[in-house]
């Protein structure tokens, strides 16, 4: 089995004590041929794989974050509206080693957190050849795997990067911050989005003036620390995608609202309250987002700019991925290791 294994130094919790950890425990497995590349600029992961086949690598393994697996995942498939897209058979299949912040996508697979743990998971994973296929999402001619939204999530994901970049670092109190003070800014001046959107059986979806609207290709659609934030409780890597919005940010339930989005009542105790704002739609195939003026875009944690209107699709089968072959268990059977993480990060 030929491996290349792509890391970014840049990702949250890289450095070369964790890499010297993890590199044996992949290398140890039985016949494989590993090759280790390092990313230089944003868009080299992408820049590396791009045009790739099965006949170059087995495996391209993922040492990094979402913002990683979303170049890999745009190099190996190319453009999402060309006619010549290859089937998942035809391309190197994805295997991740999570090391960025919230890791959203690998965790959705069923795997462990901390890099060390993935890493012997995913060692018995290529030891069997343990892999399914997952659906992905597509925003115009781009692809994501795990969430895409316009206005409040990208408003925040845009000012929790600055604070990065000013050396502070992305924890769940100052996603919260960040959030808070997002929620304030688009109260006045909200985005307005106007959704429409069709699921595989033919229902349909519609609603104008939205503050808040995000798309969802997993379930739960992201994490805070250890604790998952669930929007869309049906959605999965086996089904369409799944729509959460806010229809007005005003009063307590507007703002209740807007903390479930981000994982403030992860027990639902406040339904009554947020069912009074929020919007749902599952297993879309087809989602158009139209705002009057242009508002910032994020695709897999990443800030892709501003928009007036985009158009996302869902994907059936489209990638092969290392990873158990039956979905991640529901939420309430990880209490274990969700307590286990929460004295971790204590």
């Amino acid at each position: 089995m030929r491996v290349l294994l792509i890391s970014n130094p840049n990702s949250t919790s890289q450095n070369s004590a964790l890499f010297r950890e993890v590199l044996p425990v992949i290398r140890d497995v039985e016949g494989l041929q590993l090759l280790a590349r390092f990313t230089h600029y944003p868009g080299h992961a992408e820049d590396i794989v791009r045009g790739m086949t099965r006949e170059d690598f087995d495996v391209i393994l993922v040492f990094g974050g979402d913002g990683t697996v979303n170049e890999i995942v745009n190099g190996l498939l190319g453009p999402a509206d060309s006619a010549e897209r290859p089937s998942p058979q035809d391309i190197p299949a994805l295997a991740v080693i999570p090391t960025g912040s919230a890791n959203v996508f690998v965790r959705a697979l069923g795997f462990p957190n901390t890099p060390v743990e993935a890493a012997h998971v995913l060692a018995r994973m290529l030891e069997r050849n343990t892999r399914r296929t997952v659906s992905l999402g597509v925003w115009n001619d781009r692809w994501f795997a795990v969430n895409a939204g316009f206005g409040l999530d990208a408003d925040v994901l845009a000012r929790v990067d600055r604070a990065r970049e000013m050396g502070f670092a992305a924890t769940p109190l100052r996603y919260l911050a960040v959030a808070f003070q997002a929620y304030q800014r688009a109260r006045i001046r909200p985005p307005r989005i106007s959704v429409r959107a069709r699921s595989g059986s033919g229902d349909t979806f519609s609603a104008d003036d939205v503050p808040v609207m995000f798309t969802s290709n997993t379930n739960p659609w992201t994490f805070l620390g250890p604790l998952p934030v669930v929007t869309n409780p049906r959605n999965s890597f086996d089904q369409g995608l799944g729509l959460f919005g806010v229809s007005d940010l005003g009063g307590i339930d507007g703002l209740v609202g807007v903390l479930h989005l981000f994982g403030v009542d992860h027990r639902h105790w406040l339904n009554k309250v947020t069912d009074a704002r929020t919007l749902h739609f599952e297993d879309a195939v087809e989602v158009d987002l139209v705002c009057p003026k242009p508002h910032r875009f994020q695709a897999d944690g990443e800030s892709e700019g501003t928009f007036t209107e985009v158009h996302l699709e869902s994907e059936a089968d489209a990638l092969e991925v290392f990873a158990p072959t039956d979905p991640a268990p529901p939420i309430h059977r990880n209490v274990r290791r969700i307590l286990r993480d929460l004295v971790r990060i204590n």
